[in-house]
C-alpha cells in the first residue's frame, strides 16, 4: 500500500536532480513539425515482480538496489537503515510529514549518484523515513525506498506492467502528443487537487455512485474511504458482516480494513462487476496497482487526461465510454 499520499512536504528529490538524458526517435511524428519537439528517456525501469505494487531496479552510489513506485506519495524515500550501507550524507534536516495513519518526521539525505536504467543522476535527495518493507529484497537486491510523485510527476510515466517496465519520458515542444501503441486505447479525463497538484485524481463509480479516487501505484490494492462506502449505500452493519483485513500507515501503524463485495465499480469505460475491495477510515479512496497490472497506462506531465489501454479482451460499457483512440492517426474515432 502506499503509506504517503498526503504529505505537505515540498521541494524534495527532483530539484536535485541532474539527468544524463537519451534522445530517442519514438513517437517523434506526434511532434511539432518545426524540430522544436524534444522527447528523451530518462530511464527505462525493469519491474521486478509479478504481482502488487511495482518494483523497479536502480543504483544508489554504485549500488544494486530496488525502489517501489508509488504515484500516491508525495516524496521519494528511502529506509533509514539504509542511509549509512549506501553511503548517504544527512543534511540534518527534518520534515514533519502527513498521510494516511498520522504524523511522522523524515530526514533530508542525499546521494552522490542514482541510477535508473541506461540514464544516471547526481545529488539527489531523498527523505528518509519509514521501515514497512526494510530488510526485503527481491531477485536478492535489497528494496530500499519508494519513488514518489515530486519525482514522477516531472515525466511522462508509462506503466507497462504487463511487459514488466515503467518508462519516463522528458517530453519538451511537442504538440497533441498522445501514446502511439498498436491497438486502440481510452482517454480517462483526471481532476486537479490544488493543495496537491501531484495527484492524479480520477472520476470513477461505485455502485454507481460518482467520487474521486487517486490513482496510487503504491497501494497494490484498491482502497474505498468509509464515508466514499457510506455514500454509496453501504452502511456500518453491512462492513460489521464482512472479513477484517490490515493496512499499514506513513508511521507503519496497523490499520483495519474491512473487505466487502461492492456491486460494480467504473473507470472510464473499465466496468468490473462484484469486485471485492478494502473499505478503511482514510482520507481519500485508492485506484491501486491491481487496476495498472491489468492495463497499460501512460500519464501525460502536464495532465488533463490519462491514457488506458486494455491487455487483454475488452468490452466498453454503455454510450458513455470514452472513444478508442486511433494508433495510427492519433485521433479519437467511434468503436
Amino acid at each position: 500500500m502506499s503509506g504517503f499520499p498526503d504529505w505537505p512536504y515540498h521541494g524534495g528529490m527532483v530539484r536535485s536532480l541532474r539527468w544524463s538524458l537519451l534522445c530517442i526517435p519514438l513517437i517523434l511524428s506526434a511532434c511539432a513539425e518545426n524540430g522544436s519537439c524534444t522527447i528523451a528517456s530518462v530511464g527505462d525501469m525493469t519491474v521486478l515482480n509479478q504481482q502488487g505494487s511495482p518494483i523497479v531496479k536502480a543504483s544508489i552510489n554504485g549500488h544494486p538496489v530496488a525502489f517501489i513506485v508509488d504515484t500516491g506519495s508525495l516524496i521519494t524515500a528511502i529506509w533509514p537503515r539504509q542511509v549509512d550501507k549506501l553511503g548517504l550524507y544527512s543534511t540534518f534536516r527534518q520534515v514533519r510529514l502527513r498521510g494516511v495513519g498520522g504524523d511522522t518526521l523524515g530526514t533530508i539525505v542525499t546521494a552522490q549518484t542514482m541510477g535508473l536504467g541506461a540514464a544516471t543522476a547526481s545529488e539527489v535527495s531523498f527523505v528518509a523515513v519509514g521501515r514497512l518493507m526494510d530488510g526485503r529484497s527481491i531477485d536478492g537486491i535489497p528494496i530500499v525506498g519508494l519513488l514518489g510523485a515530486d519525482f514522477l510527476s516531472s515525466y511522462d510515466v508509462v506503466f507497462d506492467l504487463p511487459n514488466h517496465q515503467v518508462n519516463l519520458y522528458d517530453v519538451q515542444g511537442c504538440k497533441g502528443i498522445i501514446p502511439r501503441w498498436s491497438g486502440g486505447y481510452y482517454s480517462v479525463p483526471t481532476d486537479e487537487d490544488h493543495r496537491d497538484q501531484t495527484k492524479i485524481i480520477v472520476r470513477v463509480k461505485l455502485d454507481g455512485h460518482p467520487m474521486d479516487a487517486i490513482l496510487d501505484s503504491g497501494a497494490q490494492h484498491t482502497l474505498i474511504t468509509t464515508d466514499d462506502a457510506r455514500d454509496a449505500g453501504v452502511t456500518a452493519s453491512d462492513l460489521a458482516k464482512d472479513p477484517k483485513g490490515i493496512g499499514f500507515g506513513i508511521d507503519d501503524e496497523k490499520l483495519v480494513r474491512f473487505m466487502h463485495r461492492f456491486e460494480s465499480f467504473q473507470i472510464g469505460p473499465f466496468h468490473f462487476d462484484h469486485p471485492v475491495m478494502s473499505v478503511s477510515e482514510t482520507d481519500h479512496s485508492l485506484v491501486g496497482a491491481e487496476f495498472l497490472r491489468r492495463h497499460r497506462v501512460w500519464i501525460p506531465r502536464a495532465r488533463n487526461e490519462i491514457f488506458v489501454q486494455p491487455t487483454g479482451p475488452f468490452t466498453p460499457i454503455g454510450p458513455s465510454a470514452t472513444a478508442p483512440a486511433d494508433a495510427a492517426s492519433g485521433r479519437n474515432k467511434p468503436e
